[in-house]
């Protein structure tokens, strides 16, 4: 710790030796044919080694333009106009003031130019967040936004468990437009697992988020920016995917916005239905009480069905120049059957004991209904009042049917079991949430907040078995349960611009959260009441157009989830089962994190330290029983240090690679039974993207991952072997009329696999796991933009209501 903070002191003040480079004078003349200057056209400078954005300006009415204060490098100019043909500059190395010659705008459409060299860069490094451009991959057309998590730098996704981690941590908060979405971690999967990428513009990856936002979630916050349509009068897009490997996928979508005068309204729906069969493999090793080597082996071939139907719509309208409301309404359906066929072998002493086949019927289905109301009142042009009111309900259903038949040593018949499992989780939240932000000075930002959340989850859990017409209960198993919460907070923060180079963001928050779990069986479970300051702290030094430097600190809080804390039970085998923890607690963590960032270079380093981590799935033995327990636990200590560079490279006009690399060092120190175990890992994580312009409107992307073996919180001590993948695409654009055409491959070699190890010999723990829940995929795309493309109207996209506008689509 004394370390890092020292190396940080150090960055920081070798970056006050900086002192900025000079800065020159680019001039230049858009005009028509004709030869007439044009007014109000848009000048883009643009580095010329990957064309990222520099610096923009509208031309006078003259047609001229002047860029001011740019620093020495390699640039070139790119002018556009609506009902314009765009025109790019030759590239020159600007080391005095330079004038650009005379562009010339030829009327008529040339969009497929535009959106070539108007693409943003697939990464973007902000002082808070990486911006995963989704909007700019072909690989990620027609996908989920699962699979494109999957594929994004730093995060692991496990389906077996519902589990998302960022950076090694698990406790990742998911949230949809800059909203939290409330769910519990299996409906977020499944909400993931069935909304189309077509329908996201980027995927924000927040790791130390600011004090506006929740302090829920020490692996920070993954924000999923939904695409919006901000023209006038009516316009939208759609898309189908269809797609096939061990099975079929299908992704459909289709968006809509209408905007006149005061009143923008707008709806999404998309349907999602994977058929792709998975299988698994299970191995545990221990020593029964007799001294003998028992080997447990069992395989899992499944074959499930997933159907998933999401709904969004709402509607702004303009109270007036200073005032918006809006109305957002989003439901979805996500039903997940199974039917599994499970063969289950165990020797004692390496021979034969006893086989069992489970054949399993399983149905999850989630159902969620969601409404938001807000109104935003500006007092000033820099000063507003924002109000959220939400209200968010869930059905969730799993019922499960075990047939098990059992063998002895020779595979002959001995008897049939029947086992019934279901449980029922109705959840309830309301929230109410009131933000105020205030520019006091030209260098100083108040922001004030309180927001007051009410959670209320049923959970009834049955479980037991059939003989004959009789069901007969596990009184261990079956429960009824139901957990009350509820979460007040209030924060405050201030931005302070100390000169055009220093800039400081401090921020507190405060969070009061009671918790009360009743069992019928057990009477209260939990009555848990505390308080906890959670502050955040953001340096930024630029040193000048190209450099600057990132420092932040923030404290943050993971909470237990209601499948923690409740019981319930999910069996993979006679004698291994998943369970929950009504003891669990919550845990808390100090993450401090340094970026540097030069021109599309990206350097981060980020180290952060939490007491009480709470594992989803710690494996424990019960040697009496011989049973197999997956449940969540709190690990004593874990200290993460990550550090993740992104270098993009354009090799030539037509070929541009997007490298990132991650090294993390992973240490666990957790106490069983009074004894001590230390676990340590160093991670590496490559995501590498090439993509290729091969002709006119025809361009295509290669995508390689690498994670090398790790440790992760969500699977306690045990270790996750090395995982990689290749993705590619191509596509093809038709214009506007014709829409756009893509083909790809994902999981080319058919190589993502999970294979989970966990050896700890003084708690009788040797185990190894193989889950394959992706196939060989290859998938046809077509999509197409509707409606009016040319009523834009540049006055009205720069009020303040259009901005809340954009907040809530």
């Amino acid at each position: 710790m004394e370390k890092l903070k020292l190396t940080i002191l150090i960055l920081f003040t070798c970056s006050m030796y900086c002192f900025s480079q000079a800065t020159y004078t680019i001039s230049g003349l858009v005009s028509e044919a004709n030869g007439n200057g044009l007014p109000f056209a848009n000048v883009l400078l643009l580095q010329s080694s990957d064309s990222t954005l520099v610096k923009g300006i509208v031309t006078l009415n003259n047609g001229s333009y002047t860029l001011d204060n740019i620093n020495q490098g390699e640039y070139l100019i790119m002018v556009s106009m609506v009902g314009f043909q765009s025109a790019y500059s030759k590239p020159f190395n600007l080391n005095t003031a330079y004038k650009v010659e005379p562009l010339v705008l030829i009327e008529g459409e040339a969009l497929d130019e535009v959106e070539v060299v108007a693409k943003k860069q697939l990464y973007e490094q902000k002082i808070d967040r990486m911006v995963i451009n989704v909007s700019s991959s072909i690989i990620a057309t027609g996908s989920s936004a699962l699979e494109v998590l999957e594929r994004s730098p730093g995060v692991i996704v496990d389906r077996q468990n519902n589990a998302i981690s960022l950076v090694g941590k698990n406790g990742v908060v998911v949230m949809i437009n800059g909203k939290e979405s409330y769910m519990p971690a299996s409906s977020v999967v499944q909400m993931l697992q069935g909304m189309s990428s077509d329908n996201i513009e980027s995927i924000e990856l927040i790791t130390t988020p600011p004090a506006n936002f929740d302090a829920e979630g020490n692996a920070g916050f993954i924000n999923i920016v939904l695409k919006t349509l901000t023209d006038v009068g009516l316009n939208g897009s759609y898309s189908f995917s269809f797609g096939v490997g061990n099975g079929s996928v299908t992704s459909d979508n289709i968006s809509f916005n209408y905007r006149k005068n005061k009143i923008n309204i707008f709806g999404n729906y998309s349907f999602f239905r994977q058929t792709q069969g998975q299988l698994f493999e299970f191995e545990r090793r221990f020593t029964n009480e007799d001294g003998i080597p028992v080997n447990v082996a069992t395989v899992s071939d499944r074959d499930p069905n997933l159907n998933y139907h999401n709904i969004r719509s709402g509607l702004d309208y303009q109270l007036s120049d200073k005032s918006v409301i809006g109305l957002l309404l989003w439901a979805s359906d996500s039903k997940w059957t199974m039917d599994a066929t499970n063969m289950s072998r165990e020797l004692l002493n390496e021979s034969p004991n006893s086989f069992i086949e489970l054949l399993n019927k399983e149905r999850n289905q989630h159902k969620h209904f969601g409404s938001n109301i807000n109104f935003k009142h500006s007092f000033k042009e820099d000063a507003y009042i924002s109000i959220d009111l939400d209200y968010l309900k869930y059905e969730i259903e799993n019922p499960t049917n075990y047939t098990n038949s059992f063998f002895d040593e020779n595979n002959n018949f001995l008897r049939k079991e029947f086992t019934k499992s279901d449980k029922y989780n109705p959840i309830n939240i309301a929230v109410g949430k009131a933000d105020y932000s205030s520019q006091i000075s030209d260098k100083i930002k108040l922001g004030i907040g309180l927001k007051a959340a009410f959670n209320n989850f049923d959970n009834d859990v049955v479980v037991g078995t059939v003989e004959g017409q009789n069901f007969i209960e596990d009184p261990e198993l079956t429960n009824i349960s139901k957990l009350e919460e509820r979460i007040l907070a209030g924060y405050s923060s201030i931005d302070y611009t100390i000169n055009d180079i220093i800039s400081l963001q401090l921020g507190l928050r405060y969070e009061h959260t009671d918790s009360e779990l009743n069992s019928d069986k057990q009477g209260k479970v939990v009555d848990r009441a505390f308080g906890e300051f959670f502050p955040t702290a953001y340096l930024s030094y630029k040193v000048n157009d190209s450099l600057n430097f990132n420092g932040s600190y923030s404290r943050r809080i993971t909470r237990p989830t209601f499948n923690d804390m409740a019981p319930f039970v999910i069996f993979f085998d006679p004698g291994t089962f998943f369970s929950g923890n009504a003891s669990i607690q919550p845990a808390i963590s100090n993450s401090f994190k340094f970026d540097v960032n030069y021109r599309s270079m990206i350097l981060s380093a980020q180290y952060t330290i939490e007491d009480g981590t709470i594992s989803r799935f710690q494996s424990s033995f019960d040697e009496e029983n011989e049973r197999l327990v997956f449940a969540a636990a709190n690990i004593d200590r874990t200290k993460i240090f990550s550090l993740t560079l992104g270098i993009p490279i354009t090799v030539t006009h037509w070929w541009k690679m997007q490298n990132n690399f991650i090294f993390s060092n992973t240490k666990f120190s957790n106490t069983v039974d009074g004894s001590l175990s230390n676990f340590e890992k160093n991670t590496i994580n490559i995501n590498c993207t090439q993509s290729f312009t091969m002709a006119k409107n025809l361009t295509s992307e290669i995508s390689v991952n690498y994670n090398s073996p790790s440790l992760n919180s969500f699977i306690g001590t045990s270790t996750l072997k090395s995982i990689y993948g290749i993705n590619l695409g191509i596509q093809k654009k038709f214009g506007d009329k014709w829409g756009t055409l893509g083909f790809k491959v994902n999981d080319l070699m058919d190589s993502m696999k999970w294979e989970v190890t966990n050896s700890v010999p003084e708690q009788n723990l040797n185990t190894n796991s193989t889950f394959d829940f992706m196939n060989r995929t290859f998938m046809l795309t077509y999509s197409r933009n509707f409606g009016n493309k040319k009523l834009k109207s540049a006055r009205e996209r720069d009020t303040g209501a259009e901005e809340e506008k954009k907040r809530l689509n």
